[in-house]
């Protein structure tokens, strides 16, 4: 089988996970990819991160990675405030792109970015890789199915302390609570009700002195009055659960339930996963082994001409990026 070669944009935490995760040869990405380049913006950072995952190639500059002729798509794990700049450069340089959430800052930037990628006919995807995992796919076979009725009511929370880190506090460096948390609670609403656009969005929460938003709590009314009740925290720490419920019965998910080995309903389903574990170095996240699945889909649908993988599309990406903006906005950022 020919490999997916990849390039690395950054050398930070995200990076090493996901290049630990795709190596893995238990799990279902090691077999059909391999790492080719890694750069950061200090050329010593780059070459640690490369000595250490055996990386053949390592740059100073992200221009150089883009120049790069063997690296067909790259995984960019930098902070949010440069995903649109360091995106826009590697559609430029024909690259295929899987960036890690959020993509952009912004629904026009975001926009933008899909528009080019179309135009080039390359492949582009934010990195929500919950939607990948067996759990993921599972919980929306279930619910699809009627399971538990229909669904009436969502709550999901995630909170984790993280006031200290930069990269979440900072607006210069797109830093904020939605971007870094939120997401995942406003993509498994999506998820629960089958992409309905909400009636009505109801946000309130507490901002940073550089005016990211710190946590909130927000209320999502679908139509009939169902409802999602969301709240993320980067100050302090949440039940990082979720609890779908229906006509017919619950859909309970356990921490963390954006990347879930395992969930039941109150109805007697149970579903389990053993996640790969022959990884060669110690993970920073938790359950980060599960980004092979969403590496492996990304291979394969890049192998297979899409733009896109069904498990997280572009649309999923502008329905996330949209409310999200819409939760700022009500909330002053």
């Amino acid at each position: 089988m020919e490999k997916l070669k990849w390039g690395i944009v950054s050398s930070g935490k995200i990076c090493h996970d996901f290049v630990n995760a795709l190596n893995d040869p238990s799990g279902p990405a090691a077999a059909g990819n391999t790492v080719v380049a890694v750069a950061a913006r200090q050329l010593d950072r780059a070459k640690t991160f490369a000595e250490n995952h055996k990386i053949p190639k390592f740059y100073g500059s992200y221009e150089e990675l883009a120049k790069d002729g063997n690296v067909e798509v790259v995984y960019i794990g930098n902070t949010t405030g440069q995903h649109y700049d360091v995106c826009k450069m590697m559609l430029e340089a024909g690259k295929h792109i899987l960036c890690e959430k959020s993509l952009t800052t912004s629904i026009s930037l975001t926009k933008e970015l899909f528009e080019l990628a179309a135009s080039k006919k390359l492949f582009l995807m934010e990195a929500v890789w919950s939607n990948f995992f067996p759990t993921y796919k599972e919980l929306k076979k279930l619910i699809s199915a009627g399971h538990v009725g229909e669904v009436t009511r969502l709550e999901a929370s995630f909170g984790i302390r993280i006031s200290g880190v930069l990269r979440v506090t900072s607006k210069e460096l797109g830093g904020g609570a939605s971007f870094d948390l939120g997401i995942y609670v406003i993509n498994i609403a999506r998820l629960v009700f089958g992409g309905e656009q909400p009636e009505e969005v109801i946000a309130r929460g507490g901002l940073y002195p550089s005016g990211a938003d710190s946590d909130w709590d927000v209320i999502l009314v679908f139509s009939g009055g169902r409802r999602a009740v969301l709240k993320c925290s980067s100050k302090f720490e949440l039940d990082n659960t979720a609890r779908v419920s229906g006509t017919e019965g619950c859909i309970e998910i356990p921490d963390p339930f954006h990347c879930p080995t395992s969930f039941k309903s109150s109805l007697g389903h149970e579903f389990t996963i053993q996640l790969p574990n022959q990884a060669e170095h110690k993970y920073n996240f938790v359950n980060s082994e599960g980004l092979a699945y969403e590496c492996a889909a990304v291979s394969e649908a890049i192998k297979a001409g899409k733009l896109q993988c069904e498990e997280y599309t572009t649309e999923d990406c502008l329905y996330n990026t949209r409310l999200v903006e819409e939760i700022n906005k009500q909330i002053g950022v």
